[in-house]
């Protein structure tokens, strides 16, 4: 036999967890009776009708399809019997495991009244297990589905349903029943048979009665408003509350635009939340659910009634503030002096995804990065070696100062490169590595109608990259020693003021290093505005194809300058021009005939050139882009030439640059 679990302690765990100030009955006004109204000339005081209508509304007391209640109708053995069950069950599934079931009031020879294709037999099979009905007493073990239920049997039921009464209890225990169900209620149900209405009240009064406030609590009305209230019996048997954790959305950790199903809690169940988690990742959430396997733990099939999200302990900083705790472990503290780490078993994200397993990201990794200053009155106390633009989010949602789930964001200093009609190709400074996306796949921030040289802050998250614009400054010069890693740069902006940036410097490894560039200068920030990270010559023009058509020693200088004639492939201009030696980066080491190079001007009359490589491969041609068997895509430049007016599909030449930009294509 199954032990009967208590449904007033779950009872009174809902009712005491919900203070809401709306009416309890706004619910409820929208149902309507053609035969219950508060003037209708029921047995029962008319303020009553909303326990009718609570029920039916719950499927426990159903009212009829034309629209009737029919309150004065008699409740029947086997209404009784489908009102337990439902008062205690959502759905069927525990019903059918009783289909073929013997009861003690089966039919065999002159005894029993129940065929094995009864609809009711289920039920009694059920019951029967749960001790809510016995034939020990029944003569000849008929059950008379068809009779009518007196209030005296009515009620004991209910008391067993409620665990008022134990397995054995007779009807005589129900006048017990009766303080707690009816609490002083003028319904008289003693041996005369119950109606609908009356039948209504006792299991309304019963499932909201509240022992502690003694009385019925009206709130339970207002509890369930909002959700799929087709039965409270179910949300009430068996109810549990728990603490979860939400770890992940589709799999993943939040992602995407919305994120509206599928979340994934601590304890591995995933179920369909019907609202954008994507905020609440880590989150703790007060989860109030059906035990239906009687395992204490939410699983995968069970029903959540509602959640409350609890607030946990937040904090945000940068790398730079973070102290080494250990080689495994990163210690910040808060402006309130809390204290939290960041642990090898912490949950990790990075830009909305797990965070990777690349090396540079390795926690013992990120220790190294910091380092700390020989000499504090020359530099910082701690600079930053790499990955500058990380910001940590600290989540903690228990006593202990490790953090349970870090949000790692990180905005990639960068420059647009090309844009073609679909697609956008953006150019790292962190690895020198240039990422194409599709511009169905680009989330823009601040940022309209991109174009090539624009300098921005991206960061890529599953499919997409999240794109943002850069915040620059202009300086009419830099610092003449400056090198990698250095600690400060110093210049005077174009306003006048002099202005120092203390932490890591990323520099175009194509152009001139910082210590070559004494004219004016681009400074990329990262998204706060709170440290330097990238620096370009500022450009007078835009880069430009050019094929080289002769090429030889300045007269004037020959040992660090050359005279070159090119031709430029998108126009066919004809070009002379003379280039310090130092400003062109070639593959080979020479620059010769027939070579091919992009050049542009700086904005202190430099010509600044670079080889352009061109590689012969199997390719596919599109409209914007080439790709490879590999898939890898190399995007049409502004300015790209072809020399056939068909798409290539096979073996070609491509002119690219140190981008993966294709500025030509000529025939294998």
């Amino acid at each position: 036999m199954r032990t009967f679990r208590s449904l007033l302690a779950a009872v009174l765990m809902v009712v005491m967890t919900v203070c809401l100030s709306v009416s309890a009955f706004a619910a409820y006004e929208e149902i309507v009776y053609e035969d219950v109204s508060e003037m209708y000339g029921t047995t029962l005081d008319g303020v009553n009708t909303v326990y009718i209508k609570f029920v039916d509304k719950l499927g426990i007391v159903p009212s009829y399809n034309d629209g009737t209640f029919n309150p004065t109708a008699h409740v029947s053995r086997a209404d009784a019997l489908r009102i337990a069950y439902r008062m205690l069950h959502y759905d069927y599934d525990e019903l059918e495991a009783y289909g073929t079931t013997n009861t003690d009031f089966d039919e065999s020879g002159e005894e029993g009244d129940i065929s094995d294709v009864h609809t009711l037999k289920p039920y009694i099979a059920w019951a029967q297990d749960y001790q809510l009905i016995s034939a020990e007493y029944v003569p000849e073990k008929k059950f008379e589905p068809a009779a009518d239920i007196t209030g005296e049997e009515f009620i004991t039921l209910i008391a067993k349903v409620l665990s008022i009464a134990d397995g054995t209890s007779t009807a005589a225990d129900y006048e017990t029943a009766l303080e707690v169900v009816l609490m002083d209620s003028q319904l008289d149900a003693s041996k005369e048979y119950l109606n609908r209405e009356q039948a209504a009240l006792i299991v309304a009064r019963a499932m909201m009665y509240d022992a502690e406030y003694g009385d019925v609590s009206e709130e339970m009305f207002t509890y369930f408003t909002d959700y799929d209230i087709n039965c409270l019996a179910t949300k009430v048997y068996g109810c549990y509350n728990t603490e979860l954790i939400i770890r992940a959305t589709k799999q993943r950790p939040m992602d995407y635009e919305e994120v509206t199903s599928d979340v994934l809690f601590s304890n591995g169940v995933q179920v369909d939340m019907d609202a954008d988690m994507s905020t609440y990742i880590g989150w703790p959430l007060e989860v109030v659910f059906l035990d239906k396997d009687g395992s204490g733990t939410f699983t995968q099939d069970e029903e959540m009634i509602t959640y409350t999200f609890v607030n946990p302990w937040v904090n945000s900083i940068s790398l730079s503030d973070l102290t080494v705790s250990s080689f495994t472990a990163l210690t910040g503290t808060s402006t309130a002096g809390e204290t939290f780490k960041i642990q090898s078993n912490s949950l990790l994200y990075l830009n909305d995804q797990l965070w990777p397993l690349d090396d540079i990201y390795d926690l013992t990794s990120l220790v190294d990065y910091i380092e700390f200053a020989p000499n504090t009155t020359t530099k910082p106390a701690s600079i930053i070696k790499n990955r500058p633009n990380l910001t940590f989010t600290f989540l903690r949602y228990s006593t202990s100062e490790n953090a349970e789930v870090v949000f790692a964001n990180e905005w990639i200093p960068g420059k647009v490169m090309t844009v073609t009609d679909n697609y956008i190709s953006v150019y790292s400074y962190y690895d020198n590595e240039t990422y194409v996306f599709d511009d169905n796949k680009v989330n823009m921030t601040k940022l309209a109608n991109p174009s090539s040289g624009d300098y921005v802050n991206f960061y890529i998250a599953g499919d997409r990259m999240h794109l943002t614009a850069g915040n620059t400054m202009e300086f009419a010069s830099c610092a003449s020693t400056l090198v990698n890693n250095a600690p400060a740069i110093a210049g005077i902006s174009e306003g006048g003021s002099s202005t120092n940036f203390s932490r890591h410097l990323f520099y175009n490894t194509g152009s001139k290093s910082p210590e070559q560039i004494t004219g004016p200068v681009v400074l990329v920030l990262d998204s706060t505005n709170g440290f330097y990270l990238t620096v370009e010559e500022k450009k007078a023009t835009k880069d430009a194809a050019i094929k080289i058509d002769d090429v030889v020693l300045n007269a004037t200088n020959p040992t660090t300058a050359v005279d070159v004639k090119a031709t430029v492939l998108a126009t066919g201009e004809a070009l002379e021009m003379t280039v310090a030696i130092d400003n062109i980066a070639t593959i080979t080491g020479t620059i010769n005939k027939d070579d091919y190079y992009t050049f542009y001007e700086t904005a202190d009359g430099d010509i600044m050139m670079e080889a352009i490589d061109p590689l012969t491969m199997n390719v596919i041609e599109t409209e914007d882009y080439f790709i490879t068997k590999g898939g890898k895509k190399y995007l049409k430049t502004e300015t790209f030439v072809s020399d056939s007016d068909t798409f290539y599909n096979g073996t070609a030449t491509l002119l690219i640059d140190r981008y993966d930009g294709v500025w030509g294509v000529k025939a294998a």
